[in-house]
């Protein structure tokens, strides 16, 4: 348990990222406001030092869980083919099946409604930032993470390409719901940018929701749909449900019982 939950691990990760993004933010703000003069940031720090050990612990739990029900998929002629590839292949190929497994959980989590039970407390925020990338509830995003994981270790990637894979995904995960005004042409159909994410958070009406799926390759949502990248930002966030500002009562919210 030490090793999911380590506060002074988790105060240093913290000071480094902040060192990174509150200059970014502070240089090259969408909007100039820092995430410590924000509504609900007190929440989302929370979030940041307990809901991640959380969700680490139950997607070990499941994935493992997962892997014993699911081991007759192993090919071990595939893994080795896989494992004999050079690093970077390794890499790329991964981050393709781990944002197509992610994707698919991503968007049944705004289509069950069970599951946008818990989704919802991600998207609640109507503030983006980097520290807002962590309000998650842990049983969504456990969901979520599984989707890409499992297939990615049914493959057989080694330790150091997984390891590669999440470090990346969970760094990318913080700058695309960064207050940052930065675009980047034709990168942004390539991997996904605040500008490609923040528009998957936008609360303008129908025509601007569920769109943006990946978390990784936009390109994934061109192959599958929704892709929405206009030259604007949102000038709105957030949902239309009601949701509680702190955080206990975030995490008991999906289980209330509705009218």
């Amino acid at each position: 348990m030490d090793q999911l939950w380590n506060p002074a691990r988790l105060a240093i990760a913290f000071v480094v990222l902040g060192a990174i993004f509150v200059p970014l933010e502070s240089l090259f703000p969408l909007v100039r406001r820092q995430f410590w003069q924000r509504p609900g940031v007190g929440a989302d720090l929370i979030h940041f030092f307990i809901t991640g050990a959380i969700r680490q612990l139950l997607t070990i739990f499941v994935t493992v869980v997962l892997i014993t029900l699911l081991g007759f998929l192993i090919h071990p002629p595939l893994q080795r083919t896989m494992t004999a590839l050079p690093w970077w292949g390794q890499f790329l190929i991964a981050n393709v099946v781990f944002d197509l497994g992610a994707y698919w959980g991503h968007r049944w989590a705004h289509t069950v409604p069970l599951l946008w039970r818990f989704h919802a407390v991600h998207h609640s925020s109507e503030h983006l930032d980097w520290v807002a990338a962590s309000r998650l509830h842990p049983f969504d995003q456990t969901f979520i993470r599984v989707c890409g994981i499992l297939p990615v270790y049914l493959l057989g990637f080694t330790k150091e390409t997984f390891g590669a894979l999440i470090a990346f995904a969970g760094l990318l995960a913080l700058f695309i719901h960064a207050n940052v005004r930065w675009r980047f042409g034709w990168l942004e159909w390539l991997v996904a940018t605040p500008a490609f994410h923040h528009w998957h958070h936008a609360n303008e009406g129908p025509e601007t929701s569920n769109k943006n799926f990946s978390g990784l390759l936009p390109w994934m949502d061109w192959v599958f749909g929704p892709f929405y990248l206009p030259k604007k930002f949102p000038a709105k966030y957030g949902i239309n449900e009601p949701m509680p500002t702190n955080y206990v009562s975030q995490l008991a919210e999906p289980f209330k019982r509705r009218e």
